[in-house]
């Protein structure tokens, strides 16, 4: 804003308005006011000094006209200062100064000299009060010099021809130049006038577009300070209100690392230096795609920014910057790529599952729909521990997963391997809440509706082949544990083959084949990780390549009896030994090289000497649930390990027993 001048002259000539450099229209109106105050002061003067002129000689009427428009030009100097339109005061002065230059054109002057006042009068007259009040007092002046320099007897001096057309002639000329200056100032200021008003409604539509858009627009300078100038979607967008003056970079707290701010600054200063075209800059972005959390709200959005330099009118440059709500977009694009994905999983599945036998992979669901039955009721029992309950599914979805991976259900598999390390967590923690048990719950169910997928698929895959032999359930355990071979000779990098040297069908179909089922897997699964060797460690030993895995199933003096054995490498004392006493799992040194004492730790839950956990070995869970699992039945299990020989498991199941949990199970 333009102030006041503190100069005392400055003052009086412009009135008391501030004098504002900048601004043309106003520049206009004060260098009026300064013609208009200095045609007072001069006119004024000149009036009164003939005024007392007058007096002196006697002459009263001269006197009384001057000393009049003295008078009017200091009331126009007062007026002026006044809140009363610019015209008044200009007529005040003009109308004295009009009659100041009608005198000397009549009286001659000094040598006719007086005449020559009148040439100001046009540009005087025109100027400070307009082109048609000015034109009318300009035309009568002229009528009084053509009367005072052309009409013999009007002005007391005699005037030369030539001097009175020159005279004449200059003053139109003058009036006429002075005329088409000021239509051509006119025209100009109308154009002007027009042009800006054209800028107005441009700017006014700009406004209104930026304050409609539903993109944050904005201007940041070098010191990444928000400008007023910004679309009222910004703080929508951004969460926040009063954006003016706030650094931009302290928006993005909550969003980006100090890393990025980092790098976000060198993106900017690359910016405002134009480092490179508007391409390169748009790929280096680094809010190209940002997830934006409002510093106030804590509302997480994904935007998108855009940004690019602007040259202001001040020299100096500034970014301008885009901001887009891209956050229903980008839940749309999850919400499809998740479906997307559901969709692969579910053709992956089925791809996976027209690849199993369908008696076997039947039996598969059964002995899930079993452990998931089991999980269900232990969840329901009040009595057990949290952490006994964290225990028994751990075990269940153990059981589920071995099977799965043994039938190459890769995906069902992995899903199970997550639920198992969540469980393994909790399984560890002596606090468990109810939302943590509330959380495996829902992804146990989620399993479950997996598992219900291969059930209806099944049940389509059976209802076409109801013609065909069902495979004896021998034939399905053997094949089961084959497959278990195989997959996992393919996974560990190593040969071995099953050897079934007696399996008695009676045995099968009468005992507990689910736990029969399951215990051989964990033990044959075992034997493949801990105890056969790699082919070329088993020829650098003497052995083939190829190991064997022996397994006979038979009935004897009232029980199942069964038998598997390894020709690997034999249990690890050394290893069991430092790990039971790390566990704390043995107390007594004396016990430490007792072999049966560390056997028995082998069934410990949690016990492993594996060094990582994967799908074969790691958790501690295979041998302690073939415990668990013999213990339903009330059977009993013995090992055997010779060193380089390989180990021997031995399992008795009371016949009573198993065919009543066989009734209740298989």
């Amino acid at each position: 804003m333009a102030e006041k001048s503190k100069n005392l002259f400055l003052n009086i000539m412009t009135s008391g308005h501030p004098i504002d450099l900048k601004d043309d229209a106003k520049m206009d109106v004060i260098i009026r006011y300064i013609l208009l105050n200095f045609l007072i002061f001069l006119g004024g003067s000149l009036l009164f000094i003939f005024a007392f002129e007058s007096l002196k000689e006697n002459a009263l009427l001269p006197a009384v006209f001057d000393f009049t428009m003295g008078v009017m030009t200091i009331t126009g100097f007062i007026v002026l200062r006044t809140n009363a339109p610019f015209v008044i005061s200009g007529l005040l002065t003009v109308i004295p100064f009009f009659g100041l230059c009608a005198f000397f054109a009549q009286s001659g002057g000094v040598q006719g000299s007086g005449v020559m006042w009148s040439f100001s009068f046009p540009m005087m007259a025109i100027f400070l009060l307009g082109m048609r009040k000015g034109t009318i007092l300009s035309l009568l002046l002229l009528g009084v010099i053509v009367l005072s320099v052309l009409v013999p007897g009007f002005s007391p001096m005699k005037f030369a021809t030539a001097f009175a057309f020159r005279t004449i002639g200059v003053y139109i000329l003058i009036f006429a130049l002075t005329i088409v200056y000021e239509q051509t100032k006119l025209t100009k200021d109308r154009w002007v006038a027009r042009l800006t008003g054209d800028l107005k409604a441009e700017r006014d539509e700009i406004a209104a577009m930026k304050d409609n858009l539903k993109v944050g627009l904005f201007l940041i300078n070098t010191d990444y300070v928000i400008q007023p100038q910004y679309s009222k979607a910004l703080e929508e967008i951004l969460g926040e209100t009063d954006l003016s003056g706030q650094n931009f970079l302290d928006l993005l707290n909550n969003s980006i690392q100090a890393k990025e701010r980092e790098t976000l600054m060198d993106f900017f200063t690359m910016v405002f230096n134009r480092s490179y075209d508007a391409a390169m800059l748009e790929d280096i972005n680094p809010l190209h795609q940002l997830s934006y959390v409002s510093p106030s709200s804590r509302t997480q959005k994904s935007l998108r920014c855009a940004f690019t330099p602007i040259n202001r009118t001040d020299g100096k440059v500034y970014i301008l910057g885009t901001i887009q709500d891209q956050t229903h977009e980008v839940e749309l694009e999850m919400q499809l790529s998740e479906e997307e994905n559901k969709r692969q999983e579910e053709m992956r599945a089925l791809f996976e599952v027209i690849h199993v036998e369908p008696r076997v992979l039947n039996d598969f669901i059964e002995d899930a729909e079993y452990e998931f039955d089991r999980v269900n009721t232990i969840l329901k029992d009040k009595e057990r521990s949290s952490q006994n309950v964290m225990v028994d599914i751990f075990q269940a979805v153990h059981a589920i997963k071995s099977n799965a991976v043994i039938l190459g259900l890769g995906s069902f598999s992995t899903k199970l391997h997550e639920l198992e390390d969540k469980i393994r967590v909790l399984r560890e923690k002596h606090d468990i809440s109810f939302q943590e048990i509330l959380h495996i719950t829902v992804e146990l169910d989620k399993l479950m509706k997996i598992k219900d997928g291969f059930k209806e698929l099944i049940e389509k895959i059976m209802s076409f082949n109801l013609g065909e032999n069902r495979m004896q359930e021998e034939n399905v355990l053997v094949s089961t544990l084959e497959q278990v071979i195989e997959k996992a000779s393919v996974d560990l990098g190593k040969k071995a083959r099953l050897v079934v040297t007696d399996i008695n069908a009676q045995a099968i179909e009468s005992g507990p084949r689910r736990i029969i089922k399951e215990i051989l897997m964990q033990l044959v699964r075992n034997s493949m990780y801990h105890g056969i060797e790699h082919p070329d460690k088993r020829v650098m030993k003497g052995k083939g390549e190829t190991g064997a895995i022996n397994l006979s199933i038979e009935l004897q003096d009232g029980k199942i009896f069964i038998q598997l054995t390894d020709d690997g490498r034999g249990l690890d004392f050394d290893a069991i030994r430092e790990k039971a006493e790390k566990m704390n799992l043995i107390t007594d040194k004396k016990l430490l090289q007792d072999r049966n004492s560390l056997i028995q730790v082998l069934f410990a839950p949690g016990f492993t000497t594996a060094t990582h956990a994967d799908m074969y070995a790691g958790r501690g869970i295979g041998l302690n649930l073939v415990r668990e699992r013999i213990k339903e039945v009330k059977g009993s299990i013995k090992m055997h390990s010779e060193d380089g020989k390989g180990t021997t498991f031995k399992i008795y199941i009371p016949v009573e027993i198993a065919i009543s949990h066989g009734a209740q199970t298989a």
